[in-house]
């Protein structure tokens, strides 16, 4: 059962960096101007998704203590 909630959370988690990615590079590539709501948006959501990687998988698997532990 943990392995199946941990391989779900794995799977959002790289669908936020992903997509937030995506959506700060469409941002800032768009034709006219900047959007920088589309930035902060993008960036807020990999940033998310960029921790919630480290602090379940990346980080316990090297051994390394977050605020969480």
């Amino acid at each position: 059962m943990t392995y199946m909630r941990k391989l779900i959370l794995l799977v959002f988690c790289k669908a936020m960096l992903f997509g937030g990615l995506v959506i700060a590079f469409l941002a800032l590539m768009a034709e006219d101007h900047i959007y920088f709501r589309g930035v902060f948006i993008g960036a807020s959501l990999a940033g998310l998704g960029g921790y919630l990687i480290w602090t379940d998988f990346i980080a316990p698997r090297f051994g390394i203590k977050t605020w969480e532990d």
